[in-house]
């Protein structure tokens, strides 16, 4: 095989043993095991780990004592572990915005009501809690012990549950200024749900600037609460600029936030009266300005449309859509049409710089996590920066090879998703099936489509692809349409990038959702916008006739329009849940069994004169 479409640099080879890996022992580092620990140490350790499972703070609190009575040394982690469990381990639910995680959450989320109220009864009250958190608190400035994220995040929710946000916002200030806290959206999002939950939208707003100075992003649960925050008090600018960010960065709004944006179309705010209008800029100019500054994102925000109109608003509920042509078919937008949101040229170029960043660097910059996400584990980076740099290097001047003259590649295929596909069950072989990607390959080049297949190097190893197919391999060799990434190397960076370069024209065959993309890019929005655009699924389907021995393949392509929030004439289009949503990055494992399948939208205009 030619360095043409795959990478032979020393990526690809053994590197040389060295003296501190000449042998499997020296390399390995010692284990930290438990028979350091002393026992009573130990077995406080484990029991507060227990209390944890249980959530039982009393039991925790009163071995905690009883250490502090014997002299113990307690460690750090138990001390991370005792606050959190003050602020209330079983109180919590999944928030909004995580990606699906298992089926057992799937499950459970399924049964619980997602609420932004930030607080939540307990067995333990919250003074007493707070007195716990203090007293730990204490303890650990004693012992030299830095508070981390996690840490902070909780002592702020204790002080939030007794209303203190004073402290709330002095600790705030402190995490902000440690080392070891690196700011995440928790640590703000307690702080700005209790000002909207006290109908206090200035400070809400500045959390909201404060947090967006760490370049994060709200999730749905925080845009919600600002959102009924801006109806309590009747800003229409706030209100605008959160539905328009939320339009951005939810695509599919669950319940509570439908119900948020349907109140204030019908709350009296949403009538335009010329008097409140210059009373609200005259009071409201801080928030505004704060507003201004809230820029998290390469391009600036991009409002939807005015809130307000001088006659009052129509809401229509449960409208259908004709799938083909994307045209509503009743309600006060009846025969409008949804359009597709494409990115922009700048935010195409981002998403492309941070993927190149990704797979020659390991990641972003101001990536703080050490995990992949979409339930990869932790990010596994083997190759040094050069050796990756270089397979990376080859890679892209391969594409420019592929692209030169005008050509074009119109489908990328990630080969092991569809390779694996249907094939996980008792007694399936290892490897992926590649007849199963062929059929992909023939299906798109019979169509005359310029194809790129993707495939990391292991599933061509002589001890892992079996010799029956090397012919079939061979034959995509030299079609010139096979690309082998390199060991070490996430092969989806590979794929990613290729769909990237290629340009908007670019669909990529794979069902895979992503997850790991989502969590590590960094950049939500465009992702998002870039996954529901040119995302093909598939499915297998009956044998084909004549004796082909081969499966139909069924695509589902991008729908010619965007199911997302979008502003249509001068209404706007709000897409409701349906079953089966159970891949969006909003709720994360929404599987409502009472909700429709079929897919509705609201509706909401200004009313005819």
């Amino acid at each position: 095989m030619t360095d043409q479409n795959h990478c032979s640099s020393t990526a690809t080879k053994k590197r040389p043993a060295n003296k501190e890996s000449s042998s499997s022992v020296d390399t390995k580092k010692p284990k930290v095991g438990n028979r350091k620990v002393e026992p009573d140490v130990l077995a406080f350790r484990r029991l507060v780990q227990d209390c944890c499972s249980n959530n039982d703070l009393i039991k925790a609190m009163k071995a905690y004592e009883e250490a502090c009575q014997s002299n113990m040394k307690i460690e750090a982690q138990s001390f991370y572990n005792l606050l959190n469990l003050c602020d209330g381990l079983g109180q919590r639910s999944l928030h909004v915005g995580t990606p699906k995680a298992t089926q057992n959450n799937s499950q459970s989320t399924r049964k619980s009501k997602t609420t932004t109220h930030p607080f939540r009864d307990a067995e333990v009250d919250p003074e007493m809690r707070l007195k716990y958190a203090k007293r730990l608190h204490e303890h650990m400035q004693s012992l030299e012990f830095p508070l981390t994220e996690t840490a902070y995040s909780a002592l702020i929710k204790l002080h939030l549950k007794v209303h203190d946000t004073t402290r709330a916002e002095e600790l705030l200030a402190e995490a902000e200024q440690v080392a070891q806290c690196k700011p995440r959206l928790r640590l703000y999002s307690a702080t700005l749900l209790a000002y909207c939950h006290q109908g206090d939208l200035s400070a809400a707003v500045r959390v909201w600037h404060r947090l967006s100075q760490q370049r994060l992003v709200l999730s749905e649960k925080e845009y919600v609460s600002l959102l009924q925050c801006a109806t309590t008090t009747g800003n229409a600018r706030v209100f605008e600029r959160v539905l328009s960010d939320l339009a951005e960065d939810v695509l599919v709004p669950c319940q509570e936030t439908c119900q948020a944006i349907l109140s204030w179309f019908q709350s009296e705010f949403a009538t335009l009266r010329k008097q409140e209008a210059i009373a609200e800029n005259d009071a409201s100019s801080i928030i505004h300005s704060l507003m201004h500054e809230i820029q998290p994102h390469a391009e600036p925000a991009v409002l939807l449309g005015p809130v307000q109109c001088i006659t009052h608003w129509d809401i229509s509920q449960n409208v259908r859509i004709n799938p083909s042509s994307g045209i509503l078919l009743s309600g006060c937008l009846q025969d409008a049409q949804l359009g597709p949101v494409e990115l922009s040229s700048m935010a195409w170029a981002q998403m492309k710089e941070m993927n190149e960043t990704i797979a020659s660097s390991g990641k972003l910059e101001n990536d703080t996590s050490e995990y992949q996400g979409g339930r990869k584990g932790r990010k596994k980076t083997v190759l040094n920066t050069e050796e990756r740099q270089q397979c990376w290097k080859q890679f892209t001047d391969y594409l420019s090879r592929r692209l030169s003259d005008g050509k074009t590649i119109d489908v990328v295929i990630d080969g092991a998703n569809v390779g694996y596909f249907e094939t996980n069950f008792p007694g399936s072989p290892k490897h992926v099936d590649y007849h199963q990607i062929n059929w992909a390959v023939q299906h798109f080049l019979e169509q005359g489509k310029s194809v790129l297949l993707v495939m990391h190097c292991r599933h061509f190893s002589r001890n892992f692809m079996p010799e029956s197919v090397r012919p079939l391999v061979q034959r995509w060799m030299d079609w010139g349409i096979l690309y082998q990434t390199p060991r070490d190397m996430n092969d989806d960076w590979f794929w990613m990038q290729a769909a990237l370069v290629a340009g908007p024209g670019t669909l990529v065959l794979t069902n895979d959702e992503m997850r790991d993309h989502h969590f590590q890019m960094l950049a939500p929005r465009s992702f998002l916008r870039w996954k529901d655009r040119h995302q093909v699924h598939f499915q297998l389907g009956a044998w084909k006739p004549g004796g082909e021995k081969r499966r139909e393949l069924l695509l589902t392509y991008p729908e010619i329009y965007s199911r997302r929030i979008q502003r249509i004439e001068d209404g706007l289009v709000v897409p409701l849940v349906k079953r089966g949503d159970a891949n969006r990055f909003l709720d994360g494992v929404f599987v409502a069994e009472d909700i429709p399948p079929e897919e509705t939208y609201m509706c909401i205009r200004p009313s005819k004169l």
